[in-house]
Parts: structure tokens; sequence; C-alpha cells
């Protein structure tokens, strides 16, 4: 796996940790997270469901969250 970490939304400029103090995914999205460019989306998807802040930037993982 990479050493590339992602840990944010950019579009937002809030890191996954601030946005799970939303409360939920669903919570999140609606503030705007992953909605502008959708860059984030599979990580904050995939952050949300592992309960992990920092994810390596190609993580197997993604794949179930795209």
């Amino acid at each position: 796996m990479s050493d590339d970490i992602v840990n944010r939304c950019e579009c937002m400029h809030k890191t996954f940790a601030e946005l799970k103090e939303l409360g939920s995914l669903e919570a999140a999205m609606k503030a705007g997270a992953g909605t502008e460019c959708e860059g984030c989306l599979p990580w904050l998807k995939l952050s949300f469901a592992s309960g992990e802040n920092e994810l390596a930037l190609d993580d197997p993982r993604l794949a179930d969250y795209e």
C-alpha cells in the first residue's frame, strides 16, 4: 500500500474526524462533504464505515465504496 494518506475533504477543508462530529455520513454530505468534486467520496464513505480517520490513498477496501 501507498504511504500517501487521505484524511480530509478538500472542498470543505475539513478532516474526516471533524466531519464525523456531525454524526453520520448523511449529515456530513448534507453539510457539503464529498459533493463538490466528489473526489474524496470513496474515502469519506470508508472512513465512516471503518471508523478510521486516515486512509491509504490506494486502500484496497475503496472498491467497495466507489
